[in-house]
């Protein structure tokens, strides 16, 4: 490695990618590169990428022509590192229309960027590192905390196929970390002053299926024990692998936090089953009760596809009355997206795209109407809020996330990583705003909640 080498991480995608580009961060200092604080001032640019959309691919094409441009005027070489999922599908091609990308890393590959940069040096010719022979977690563990906050994979990759996703064939099948080794990592992350953990994968709830270890919630039962670890989340889950008994036994673990993600993709047991989902809306709905009758006042969110291949007026309105009847806090909203790989890119009876785009509005406008009333319920509540980060509007208010994942803000001197108690007593646009609440008889905020509330997700 040439002396004084500085690096920048652009990351694309969802929470996996994230995290991975903490370890990828991680395992470049260890090799004494160093951070650059902006784009422009780095001589060596990774790119994580996502492919799960076209639209997310279609981006990167467009930052691989903009990091052209900026190698033109740079005075030396800027090294270009083209990682993630866009990688493992096009990498090759891509590198093709664009030699300033000098190094491939694929999904199996992230945590060995330091090596294949090192290689391109020696050699000057560019690395291509794409197969998916074997997978390593990373070994960071208690580094990866960020203040008081981190994410721990537990499992990579996705064994489920679902006809319209391309996850499977970029990520590789399900591979879970040994729960030792989550446990240790956690344990770490703890003693390093963590106080809210988030648990990653493509499918969290399909832990220890592959391997024979222990289950989900027994992993997450463990996890509950841990002293001095406050908070626990997870993302994301299949609604195939829960049931409500399962709910039932999550919601006697405290510190598990009062928020599902549980996407639906459609309200149409038709177009569920082209999807290959493997379950029902009524199956979808005994795990909604289930986390409604035993997590008491639990959000839920969601993920929804309109314009899946198919896809009739009458399945649209089945999707928008089950969104209306379940009534999420939230949901993330997309049109169908063509992938590579997929059974559903072969499909006939495409949706017209402008077809797709109508409904996608029409989803989007009865979701936030929903979203407002959600919120609006909320106002009066007492709540226990974890203290994120300064407002940029306000040095004194800050950012407050609640055990159901709504962001609040509150007027606090209490510093990043508190809990703090507090009344929400307005919603200003779609922002929930708060006072902090001060207690008494020497009560901690941890020791208050409000009656009947467990505190579960």
């Amino acid at each position: 490695m040439k002396e004084g080498r500085s690096f920048f991480i652009e990351t694309y995608g969802c929470e996996m990618n994230k995290s991975d580009s903490i370890d990828v961060a991680l395992s470049l200092e260890e090799h004494g590169y160093k951070r650059a604080s902006s784009i422009e001032e780095a001589d060596l640019i990774i790119l994580n990428t996502c492919s799960v959309r076209e639209h997310a691919v279609e981006r990167i094409i467009g930052r691989l022509g903009f990091f052209r441009s900026l190698s033109l005027k740079a005075d030396g070489e800027i090294v270009i590192v083209l990682t993630g999922c866009v990688a493992q599908e096009q990498g090759r091609r891509l590198m093709e229309l664009f030699p300033e990308i000098k190094v491939i890393a694929g999904t199996y590959h992230f945590l060995d960027i330091p090596r294949l940069i090192e290689r391109y040096e020696r050699s000057g010719i560019p690395v291509i590192a794409d197969d998916m022979e074997e997978y390593f977690f990373s070994t960071y563990r208690g580094m990866r905390a960020e203040g008081h906050r981190a994410w721990v994979n537990i499992i990579t990759g996705c064994s489920n196929y679902c006809s319209y996703c391309i996850v499977p064939y970029l990520r590789g099948k399900e591979i879970s970390k040994s729960s030792s080794e989550v446990l240790r990592e956690i344990s770490e992350l703890v003693q390093r002053g963590v106080v809210e953990i988030t648990l990653l994968g493509h499918n969290v709830n399909a832990y220890g299926i592959d391997s024979g270890d222990i289950s989900f919630v027994e992993l997450l039962e463990r996890i509950n024990e841990i002293d001095g670890l406050r908070w626990i989340r997870f993302l994301t889950s299949h609604p195939r692998d829960f049931n409500p008994e399962l709910v039932k036994r999550i919601s006697r673990l405290p510190k598990v936090c009062r928020h599902f993600h549980l996407p639906l993709q459609s309200g149409s047991d038709r177009i569920l089953a082209l999807m290959n989902r493997k379950y029902t809306l009524s199956h979808f709905r005994s795990v909604v009760d289930a986390i409604r009758e035993f997590m008491l006042d639990a959000a839920i969110t969601t993920d929804i596809i309109v314009g899946f291949p198919a896809e009739t007026e009458e399945d649209f309105e089945q999707t928008l009355k089950a969104v209306e009847s379940i009534e999420f806090d939230d949901a993330f909203t997309y049109r169908y997206s063509k992938r590579p790989f997929t059974r559903a890119a072969t499909f006939e009876d495409q949706v017209p795209s402008e077809v797709a785009a109508k409904r996608l509005t029409e989803l989007i406008s009865l979701q936030r109407a929903i979203s407002l009333k959600k919120n609006l319920e909320e106002v009066g509540k007492h709540v226990t809020l974890l203290v994120e980060r300064m407002s940029k509007k306000s040095s004194s208010e800050f950012l407050c996330r609640s055990e159901k994942n709504k962001v609040v803000v509150v007027p606090t001197k209490k510093p990043s990583g508190s809990f703090i108690e507090a009344k929400i007593v307005e919603i200003s646009g779609n922002t929930l705003r708060g006072v902090e609440l001060e207690l008494k008889g020497g009560k901690k905020p941890s020791d208050v909640k409000p009656p009947g509330v467990v505190s579960c997700i």
